[in-house]
């Protein structure tokens, strides 16, 4: 088993983004916080995000705390059909990976698991979950590799994105997003 962790601080808002990524014995387990203030409001959110050794993800809790109160999602996935709450979920049925908005790290759901070459272009269906909302809806997303630690992300709610990777495919640059400390 390996531990890594990892600390991005937010550029497009004030906050900060920790987890800790154990990967080995046949399941990935990650597990942060974030902490950001924007506008009027000011929140923090836990998640847990477990996934299989092949990185797919099978599931994730998010709680969210601000000035409202306690929020939780519960999200479950296995060969595409998905359940919140622990009943079925239809609406995100064919999802292959999870996306935390605003979460440099869950991009290394789908660079770690899909690898392509360089120049290639891959397109995953995601469970976008946007905090503190809570709320989440599939989302296509295409990942196009420029060089063995470049991507450009896109989608067409909110645009195209740069971001780095290290060797472990865990970004480091998230261009308007984040940067890793």
């Amino acid at each position: 088993m390996s531990v890594h962790s990892y600390v991005w601080r937010r550029l497009d808002l004030e906050g900060s983004v920790f987890v800790r990524l154990d990967d080995g014995d046949g399941e990935v387990a990650a597990e942060g916080f974030e902490i950001c203030a924007e506008a009027d409001t000011e929140w923090g959110a836990h998640f847990r995000v477990a996934l299989d050794a092949r990185w797919r993800h099978r599931r994730s809790t998010v709680t969210v705390v601000d000035a409202a109160g306690v929020r939780r999602l519960e999200l479950a996935s296995a060969d595409g059909a998905w359940t919140r709450e622990g009943r079925r979920e239809p609406a995100l049925d064919g999802c292959t990976d999870l996306d935390l908005a605003g979460n440099p790290f869950t991009n290394a759901f789908v660079t770690r698991r899909v690898a392509p070459d360089v120049g290639a272009e891959i397109e995953v269906l995601a469970a976008y979950v946007e905090t503190p909302a809570l709320s989440v809806r599939p989302l296509l997303q295409r990942y196009r590799r420029t060089a063995p630690d470049r991507w450009v992300y896109a989608d067409d709610l909110y645009g195209t994105f740069t971001f780095g990777t290290d060797a472990a495919g865990v970004a480091v640059d998230y261009e308007g997003l984040a940067v890793r400390q």
